[in-house]
């Protein structure tokens, strides 16, 4: 599977993550210092599983910090 930033920024958007947030985002800085907290990502790996149907496991979403650690995620599969 591949996704593009832009696809995945877009489902930041549809889990309900404030766009102002979503359209600052820098990749490679952990999402938790963006504004986006604990709560936010279980609505993420809903959104990924929804739209791409794929789930991401307990052990690597707990690995997932950054915006590039969601895209390698996504595209390894």
């Amino acid at each position: 599977m591949s996704i593009t930033r832009a696809q995945l920024l877009q489902m930041f958007l549809d889990s309900g993550i404030e766009k102002s947030v979503v359209d600052g985002l820098k990749p490679g800085t952990p999402l938790t210092k963006q504004g986006l907290d604990s709560v936010d990502y279980p609505a993420i790996l809903l959104t990924i599983k929804e739209k791409l149907n794929i789930e991401i496991g307990d052990k690597d979403a707990c690995e997932l910090k950054t915006l590039e650690d969601f895209e390698n995620c996504i595209n390894k599969r």
